[in-house]
């Protein structure tokens, strides 16, 4: 049997985190190359994770680093400027 892996681009990573963020609250790139890899995509942490930051500063997402790894969600409205 030969599998064929699709490589990842910054629309699925958008799509998957957007997906787990409404699900979970937040993710992170562990999470998220996770969730890519069981739909068929193959995956490395380096990459998810430059995918993931240039698509958080693009839609303005929170991030907060707890030390470990950093945790994406969407901003509250209590984050906007007044």
């Amino acid at each position: 049997m030969n599998v064929t892996l699709k490589s990842i681009t910054p629309t699925e990573v958008c799509q998957a985190a957007t997906t787990l963020i409404l699900a979970e609250g937040g993710t992170s790139t562990l999470v998220v190359q996770q969730f890519l890899r069981n739909r068929g995509y193959q995956t490395n942490q380096a990459e998810v994770s430059k995918h993931l930051l240039a698509v958080a500063m693009q839609k303005g997402w929170a991030i907060n680093d707890n030390g470990l790894f950093q945790v994406y969600h969407f901003p509250t409205l209590s984050t906007f400027p007044q």
